[in-house]
């Protein structure tokens, strides 16, 4: 059915500190679901958190779409200063999320859904994780003016249909654990699923992990101040609704060697949160993936068909699961906005024309 043929919508917009009430009034949680897999970071409950702990100078802002009485469509939102720019995008777009398209039950109310976002004050609009379908597609270029729509993407573990690598890293997991053994180093995996048992140990997980990060830039899940915060406190969050699962690889005398945290969503999905492992133990060197698989065979036994890694492309993701096409769109609210679009894509064709003119030199210089 196309956006004509529904009845026409009313659209509740709503902004600071309500913004979150009146989507949580409004059924959020229950619409995330209704588009699986349902990413648990995009619940009030989380979002609170972040809001709370780690937005900084943002302005919460919901928009929300009824047809015929019931929540269609609803988008959380913020409006951010970047550049001097307002900058209107998802509710922490630029934290860890997995799917964060704005929920929607069809793509006539999506289409009434986008069409409001366009009319949000601002001067930008960045909205990350469309799914990359033609529908969808089409339904940003209609419903958003000037929208230009780039390439993104996430990845995922579809347990029925994993990558042919998954086999091979689960041998050489096993094979690695008895090798170990031989050795004289025994490996116990713990898997644990009560709140009351995960909640005490946040903290030392977050140490170690904090105590083995490889230092490629700064880190968001345990690094001192603000993130570290946010994490303590966010983790609980989705903790006490019994959605957290850990796995723990432990030496025989109870050391933690290696640890993988996921959260379950509604239905068969989960998202793989965090993890970490001993990187001085060079003699285990299969430590992450030992962790990283045990995590997915037990929320296979559980159930969950689906495993999001979310999106950024990192080498282990490569070999467990698949890359998922999303598309970013961006277009200009206002002519300020408008403006600063345009230089922007003037620098990059400029660049992109002096790139292949070198590129034409070297092959003539070359040949």
């Amino acid at each position: 059915m196309t956006a004509s043929a529904h009845p026409a919508p009313r659209v509740v917009r709503s902004t600071g500190a309500a913004a979150l009430d009146r989507l949580a009034e409004a059924g959020w949680d229950d619409l995330l679901t209704s588009r699986p897999p349902a990413d648990p970071l995009r619940r009030i409950a989380w979002l609170e958190v972040w809001l709370r702990e780690a937005a900084g100078a943002v302005e919460p802002r919901a928009v929300i779409v009824d047809r015929d009485g019931a929540v269609v469509a609803a988008a959380a939102l913020e409006r951010t200063r970047r550049g001097g720019m307002d900058i209107v995008r998802n509710l922490g777009q630029g934290d860890a999320w997995f799917q964060i398209a704005p929920p929607a039950l069809d793509h006539a109310a999506l289409h009434a859904l986008l069409a409001q976002i366009a009319e949000e004050p601002g001067d930008i609009l960045m909205l990350d994780g469309c799914p990359a379908d033609p529908d969808t597609v089409a339904t940003l270029t209609a419903a958003i003016p000037g929208v230009r729509i780039t390439p993104h993407e996430t990845w995922r573990l579809v347990i029925a249909d994993p990558p042919r690598s998954v086999r091979k890293r689960r041998k050489e997991a096993r094979r690695a654990v008895r090798r170990a053994a031989e050795q004289g180093t025994e490996m116990h995996l713990e898997w644990t699923t009560r709140w009351a048992d995960i909640g005490p140990r946040i903290g030392g997980l977050l140490d170690f992990h904090a105590r083995h990060f490889p230092g490629e830039g700064p880190n968001l899940l345990a690094g001192p101040g603000v993130r570290r915060a946010f994490t303590e406190a966010a983790i609980p969050a989705l903790g006490a609704e019994g959605r957290a699962r850990l796995v723990e690889v432990r030496s025989g005398d109870g050391e933690l060697l290696a640890w993988d945290l996921a959260f379950r969503g509604d239905g068969a999905s989960a998202v793989a949160y965090a993890g970490a492992f001993d990187r001085s133990r060079e003699d285990l060197m299969t430590l992450g993936w030992i962790s990283m698989l045990h995590m997915v065979e037990r929320l296979e036994q559980e159930g969950v068909e689906v495993v999001d890694f979310g999106p950024g492309p990192a080498p282990y993701k490569d070999l467990i699961s698949r890359s998922v096409p999303l598309v970013r769109a961006v277009a200009p609210l206002s002519l300020k906005g408008r403006a600063a679009l345009a230089a922007h894509r003037a620098v990059g064709a400029a660049k992109g024309l002096r790139d292949r003119r070198a590129g034409v030199a070297d092959r003539e210089a070359g040949g």
